[in-house]
């Protein structure tokens, strides 16, 4: 069946709370990939790189008072480390489409007591409630690859962004070589147990943001600070077809299939992690 906006959706409402359970670590409340630089030393230091780049990227932009949306922002992760790491933000926005992870990250917020600084809504990311270039930053981490078109997705960030500001993605991307049998096997597997109908390649990126005035500043691979986690071809082959027959119907039987699919995929350089950032150059 083709992947849908809502079906999307409905994966995460299903599965959040067992992402967050099997996480890694409960303080940092981290959906994300680890990533292990030279002088990372602990699951929550490598939980939280891409959210360290991610704010040094704000930062170069707007010093102070920065304006700024995590769009797919998960159960607030990111924003509760970025956040109050800046000097002076204005008021941040969240924007999820699944109601659950908008109301746990809505529930953390109150805790953490940012509720007044960090608004957290169910609501697409193609459609973002907020007034034209009213933002310094545009970020999502592991979220556009859930686009059902995410060429609306970069129409919506251009909208969004002053001149200057930037976009930040740190997501998958294709790569824009052919793929034998086997690799295609495992990249569709991926794209169907993980809901990521938006995956493309850094060029297909790069052509739908320069469409709306984003010009690439920033491409740099991730991949090499993964721990990966694949297993022998047979093995894994083996593994994914007893899943798919499995009469199991909850969404976390195709999550596991696709994130060992996505293991498969990275270590055969069919997808790339990557950290992308695009500045608004028009008016």
């Amino acid at each position: 069946m083709p992947i849908t906006t809502d079906s999307v959706r409905t994966y995460y409402d299903e599965n959040t709370n067992l992402f967050l359970k099997f996480s890694g670590h409960k303080k940092a409340q981290n959906i994300h990939r680890t990533l292990w630089m030279e002088n990372t030393k602990s699951i929550e230091d490598a939980l939280n790189t891409s959210n360290a780049l991610i704010k040094a990227e704000i930062e170069s932009v707007a010093q102070t008072n920065a304006r700024i949306a995590d769009l797919g922002c998960g159960v607030g992760a990111s924003l509760f480390y970025i956040y109050p790491r800046l000097q002076n933000p204005a008021p941040a926005l969240g924007l999820t489409l699944s109601p659950v992870q908008a109301r746990l990250a809505q529930e953390s917020a109150s805790q953490l007591g940012l509720q007044d600084h960090i608004r957290f809504a169910e609501g697409d990311f193609t459609s973002v409630p907020l007034p034209s270039e009213s933002l310094d930053a545009v970020y999502s981490v592991e979220a556009v690859c859930h686009a059902v078109d995410p060429e609306k997705y970069f129409k919506e960030a251009g909208r969004l962004l002053r001149k200057g500001g930037k976009l930040i993605l740190v997501d998958d991307y294709k790569s824009p070589r052919s793929f034998n049998s086997s690799e295609e096997k495992w990249f569709d597997a991926y794209i169907d147990g993980w809901y990521v109908p938006g995956v493309r390649s850094v060029e297909q990126t790069s052509a739908f943001a320069n469409k709306y005035g984003l010009q690439l500043k920033k491409n740099d691979e991730l991949t090499p600070h993964l721990r990966l986690r694949n297993l022998p071809d047979f093995l894994a082959s083996t593994l994914l077809f007893l899943g798919e027959k499995l009469p199991i119907k909850h969404a976390i039987v195709p999550s596991m299939l696709g994130s060992m699919a996505l293991q498969q995929c990275l270590y055969m350089k069919v997808v790339e992690y990557r950290m992308m950032v695009f500045e608004k150059i028009d008016d």
